[in-house]
């Protein structure tokens, strides 16, 4: 027998990721980038058309390394699953027996939407998450420079402001201990 033994192409998935991530972010300004000759022609300039083949060009290229990172994970998989012996044999029909298998767990989704959702804000946000605890209480003291803002703004500003920060956390707490209940079992 000629078994293949392949890796885990770990790269496939940071570029499948990554590429995702850097598509999600980059796309609507590239493609306004390429849309300016036709949405604003008299703001065309010489440097348009030098931007025009480099946006081409990262464009491929991501989705070049996307579509082989996705064959690469694909191919594995089909490897894989060619190697995976039969969980079930052939039992004889006169004795029917039963079958030990295993049983998974179910593993909760909701602490991993939480945690990857404060992840991508967080990274999103860059430097910027350094002042997210004090963000209130700039918003607040911003909106009392207004003459016409009603005496209650600035109060809600903060309660609100700071009400999502505690619920937020509330919620990161208990997922990182249902995450680890579940892996102690």
């Amino acid at each position: 027998m000629n078994k293949q033994k392949k890796e885990n192409p770990i790269w496939a998935w940071f570029v499948l990721i990554g590429g995702g991530l850097f598509l999600l972010r980059a796309l609507p300004g590239m493609l306004l980038t390429l849309l300016i000759p036709f949405w604003k022609p008299d703001e065309v300039s010489f440097f348009t058309f030098i931007y025009i083949p480099i946006i081409l060009g990262i464009l491929g290229l991501t989705i070049w390394g996307l579509t082989k990172a996705f064959s690469a994970i694909k191919g594995y998989q089909q490897v894989k699953n060619s190697q995976t012996p039969a969980l079930i044999e052939e039992v004889p029909a006169q004795k029917p027996a039963k079958l030990d298998l295993p049983t998974k767990t179910k593993k909760p989704v909701w602490p991993w939407v939480v945690i990857g959702a404060g992840a991508v804000l967080g990274i999103g946000s860059g430097p910027a998450a350094l002042m997210l605890p004090i963000m209130p209480i700039f918003l607040a003291g911003m909106s009392t420079d207004s003459p016409h803002t009603p005496d209650y703004v600035p109060i809600l500003i903060l309660v609100v402001g700071y009400g999502l920060m505690i619920s937020y956390i509330i919620l990161l707490i208990k997922a990182i201990k249902t995450l680890r209940n579940k892996a102690k079992i």
